[in-house]
């Protein structure tokens, strides 16, 4: 399958498990790549989302960006997590799902700048 390879696109994946080498579980992954870079690649560079299982939304992180259930397409929605930045190659996608909103992609931009260490969280505390 090809696909125009937008970034907040989400895909369904089949994501190799590091701990287990040879298996692997299905998961959604928001691609991060847009244009030529992504176009030309057997690669694709992502972070993984979530879902909640229950309304209790477990422990979140200053890095995580959470999914309403409209948007996610889940009973009690999802968390996008920025604080691992994975690359996958594109026959581990297995479907597209849906593409995440400008206001959400927006809060992602964001919650990366902590998540890969260019922005301190301590810094920010320390400002407020």
């Amino acid at each position: 399958m090809t696909y125009p390879f937008r970034r907040g696109d989400v895909y369904l994946i089949q994501f190799p498990l590091p701990d287990q080498p040879g298996k692997t579980i299905t998961k959604y992954a928001m691609n991060l790549q847009e244009g030529k870079i992504i176009a030309q690649s057997p690669t694709m560079v992502c972070v993984m989302i979530t879902t909640f299982k229950s309304a209790d939304r477990g422990r979140l992180y200053p890095t995580d960006v959470v999914l309403n259930p409209a948007e996610s397409g889940t009973k009690y929605g999802a968390k996008v997590i920025c604080n691992q930045i994975h690359t996958v190659t594109k026959t581990m996608i297995v479907d597209f799902k849906y593409h995440l909103s400008p206001e959400t992609m927006r809060e992602i931009d964001e919650r990366l700048l902590l998540g890969v260490g260019i922005v301190r969280i301590e810094d920010l505390e320390a400002a407020s």
